[in-house]
């Protein structure tokens, strides 16, 4: 079995950090515990397959907890969206997904939207994250 690199605090804080600073947005950690303490839940008990299905369902659960939490002062949902998909490419899986019917955006970025404004449960993002699961092709060579 391969080994789970479980993303730190330190390591989204530098995502949210990335996300502001292509915004243009000021970068503000409001309180690392909350990160911390989203971690800890989607990643409980710590180990594979987890308490919450499996390595897609997951990186879905940390993005709720994420979202939810509301740790920093801006780029929460995008923090949140980048870290799941961080998350998944690390460990060989990605998500697929079309555009929405407007145009002007994507069906990650709506189920995000919505899981933030509590129109959808984590188990509604898990599911969603597991039906647009992709594999991603083992790379061979350098």
């Amino acid at each position: 079995m391969r080994e789970i690199a479980v993303p730190t605090a330190d390591a989204i804080i530098a995502v949210n950090k990335l996300v502001c600073q292509e915004g243009a947005n000021i970068h503000q950690c409001l309180d690392k515990g909350k990160i911390e303490s989203a971690i800890h839940a989607a990643f409980y008990p710590g180990s594979f397959p987890f308490a919450q299905g499996g390595i897609v369902k997951v990186a879905a659960a940390l993005c709720f907890y994420l979202i939810k939490s509301h740790p920093f002062l801006d780029g929460n949902k995008r923090t949140a969206a980048l870290t799941a998909i961080s998350f998944l490419n690390q460990h060989g899986w990605d998500l697929k997904y079309p555009q929405t019917k407007k145009g002007n955006g994507n069906a990650l970025a709506e189920v995000i939207e919505n899981s933030a404004a509590g129109k959808i449960s984590k188990e509604a993002l898990m599911e969603w994250f597991e039906n647009h699961k992709i594999l991603i092709e083992p790379r061979t060579g350098r």
